[in-house]
């Protein structure tokens, strides 16, 4: 039986990412984008509340869906569907809209000035990384799915999984402290949380997979979720004018990053294991906006800064607005051949349930 509520989860949390990069461009706390201009402090409010919970549970999710897609086939096989859905994506990412956005960044940051003593292969591949964007999900997704089947192949008797079955609420509670540890290991260039991201995949794999754990956050996610609002206003306090990603370690933060994973995992289950016509849609187009969204973005929030004098509330709205291109650039995508293949995307199948243009495990599949 297909779990809705992980399509859901995975679409919702496309559409916060695109909140939270909108806020970001904005805030006033620090944050870093590809391009910044001013906006409205109090809205700073929904990046503290957001960013530390968002991607940890997209994680999550991706584990979950890791072990039905290694349930019909061998690690070898789900290596290779990995190369093409994740790391091609990626390098043509990199290479074929990358450029885009650091195009923006290095212009209005005079990064051209800042670098030009640099030999020239060092000052390409500087702008090749500046341009990455969200395509960082796709490399580490792809790498955490190596560690995965070694896992595997380390543990064929499955002890880990029938462990992670076993799991009660305090054992559930008591991950905190690991992932408060793995939280603070190799946090790189404010975007790649490796120790983090590590454990919450190998947790929604061995753990969070299981029909009795899940069940056992369905009976608990209120409370559950009256704790994760509690730390969550709290950190936001605590937090409050520093740049998101410099305090997304702390403890604080992650016991609020834990509490709203454990409950929202809980509370989707519970209410929204269901699916819709808007959500189909969404789950069927959210790759694409996730993908293609963060170039339209960025320019047309550069646009609306420097060229126009509109209201910050304005700007906030219709730079979101003019993200959502993405779902147009999807479909153009999709529909040409080569990029199809290069960009990860498929054609939508009708015979077969619908099926969506998106890669496995990736956001909004």
């Amino acid at each position: 039986m297909r779990k809705y509520y992980l399509d859901n989860i995975r679409w919702s949390v496309i559409v916060l990412v695109l909140v939270f990069h909108v806020v970001s461009i904005y805030c006033s706390c620090g944050a870093v984008m590809s391009y910044n201009a001013p906006g409205i402090p109090a809205m700073d409010a929904i990046g503290y509340l957001i960013y530390p919970w968002f991607m940890p549970l997209l994680f999550v999710v991706s584990g979950i869906c890791a072990r039905f897609s290694l349930s019909k086939k061998c690690g070898r096989e789900y290596i290779r569907e990995r190369v093409w859905r994740l790391l091609v994506p990626f390098v043509s990412y990199l290479i074929l809209i990358g450029p885009l956005a650091s195009g923006l960044s290095f212009r209005v940051n005079h990064m051209d000035e800042v670098f030009a003593a640099l030999p020239a292969p060092i000052f390409f591949c500087i702008r090749i990384v500046n341009g990455m964007g969200p395509s960082w999900f796709l490399i580490q997704l792809f790498a955490l799915s190596l560690v995965l089947v070694l896992f595997r192949w380390v543990d064929k008797k499955e002890r880990l999984s029938k462990w992670g079955e076993r799991c009660s609420v305090p054992v559930l509670l008591a991950f905190y402290l690991p992932i408060l540890g793995a939280a603070q290991l190799l946090y790189i260039a404010y975007t790649f949380r490796i120790g983090l991201y590590l454990l919450l995949f190998l947790l929604g794999y061995y753990v969070f997979s299981h029909d009795r754990v899940q069940q056992i956050l369905q009976k608990h996610c209120i409370p559950l979720l009256a704790a994760g609002l509690a730390a969550g206003a709290a950190q936001t306090a605590v937090s409050w004018g520093e740049p998101y990603q410099a305090v997304v370690n702390d403890w604080l933060v992650m016991l609020y990053t834990w509490f709203m994973i454990l409950a929202l995992l809980g509370a989707a289950g519970r209410w929204w294991n269901r699916s819709s016509r808007l959500a189909s849609q969404m789950s069927s187009r959210s790759f694409g906006i996730y993908y293609f969204h963060y170039v339209p973005m960025i320019y047309a929030a550069w646009f609306l800064s420097e060229k126009l004098a509109l209201p910050h509330i304005i700007n906030y709205m219709l730079t979101f607005v003019f993200s959502l291109a993405a779902v147009l650039l999807g479909e153009l995508f999709v529909r040409i051949p080569v990029l199809n293949v290069l960009f990860g995307l498929k054609k939508k199948d009708k015979k077969r349930d619908k099926k969506n243009m998106v890669p496995v495990d990736a956001p909004g599949k």
